[in-house]
């Protein structure tokens, strides 16, 4: 409730002060995205479920200039046989600058498109049940690279809820054909302020680095990348056990022709453990190959139908995926009525 009072004073300043938006754009976007994914498991690592449902949501606010952008809004989640509550109704409101090799996000604002994790460190399922980054993001981008840092605050400590919080990056490299990508994460959990007996800090980290070619202009496809690489995670519950190292070796290839893709990820090593990774790199080998149709792909909407072949160890599993993105998006110039 406290939040919602300080995003409405907020507002008020904002729209308050006239002398200050006077010859600036009102910015606004609104759109939604719906997921429709089936997991037929029958493994030890990852619970079968059906997760189908709409996220709604909508920002607007104002271009200070070319470079800085204020936006507010909110963002609904709906599963569809559910009820709509309280607590899937997240707000938007951040700052954003975007100027030359620097852009920053500060406040509470969308994961698609910002964020983007392989899934040995970040489950997919973020982009469903936890979209919005609580925190900020930086990155700095130069025509041969690029690097970025984030950080996004899941849980604040009161008497009875735990301190939590996320730092994660990814930084690129590129030369002709030839890239290089890291990822890592970090996941801290502590306790609340009244001391649970027998509680303990516990420490998460994964990371993935990889060499890479991109093949995409010398092959008669629209994309074709390759790549191969090293992925561990660290895990450290102080005072009951010192720290886990899982190590592994990860590759990737993906093709698209027009609007059929194809992408598979190989996965050889010790389980992994990561907590908010796809528990599927848990088991000691795991193949996973996504056969995917682009049905949309345009400015204002992205539409797919993947469907996935699990083989891990001595099981195949297969899921079934259906998303829908489309946004709309305007602005508008603020006149002086003198």
């Amino acid at each position: 409730m406290k939040g919602q009072k300080y995003l409405f004073l907020i507002l008020i300043l904002i729209l308050g002060n006239k002398f200050s938006i006077l010859g600036q754009s009102l910015i606004w976007q609104a759109g939604n995205y719906t997921f429709f994914d089936n997991r037929e498991y029958f493994n030890e690592f990852v619970a079968p479920q059906t997760m189908f449902g709409v996220r709604t949501f909508g920002t607007i606010g104002f271009a200070i200039n070319k470079h800085n952008d204020i936006l507010a809004g909110a963002d609904l989640l709906y599963e569809f046989g559910g009820t709509i509550q309280a607590k899937n109704l997240k707000p938007v409101l951040y700052y954003h600058h975007n100027k030359n090799t620097t852009n920053l996000y500060f406040g509470t604002f969308p994961r698609k498109d910002i964020i983007n994790l392989p899934n040995v460190l970040q489950t997919d399922t973020f982009q469903y049940y936890r979209p919005q980054v609580e925190g900020i993001y930086l990155e700095f981008t130069k025509p041969w690279g690029s690097q970025n840092i984030w950080l996004d605050w899941t849980s604040r400590q009161t008497d009875v809820n735990r301190e939590s919080f996320l730092v994660g990056g990814t930084g690129r490299l590129k030369a002709g054909s030839f890239f290089y990508r890291h990822d890592f994460i970090i996941s801290h959990f502590a306790g609340p302020a009244i001391d649970i007996p027998g509680d303990h800090i516990h420490d998460n980290i994964g990371l993935c680095a990889a060499v890479g070619l991109n093949l995409s202009t010398l092959l008669p496809l629209d994309s074709v990348i390759i790549s191969a690489g090293y992925t561990m995670s660290y895990d450290h519950l102080r005072t009951v056990y010192d720290f886990h190292f899982k190590h592994g070796s990860i590759s990737e290839i993906y093709a698209r022709y027009k609007m059929i893709g194809v992408r598979s990820v190989f996965y050889l090593g010790q389980g992994q453990e990561q907590f908010v990774g796809d528990h599927f790199y848990r088991a000691h080998y795991y193949n996973r190959t996504d056969l995917v149709w682009y049905i949309f792909n345009n400015k204002n909407i992205r539409g797919k139908v993947q469907f996935t072949i699990h083989f891990l160890e001595d099981k195949l599993d297969v899921s079934q995926l259906f998303t829908i993105y489309s946004t709309l998006n305007g602005s508008k110039k603020i006149k002086s009525d003198n």
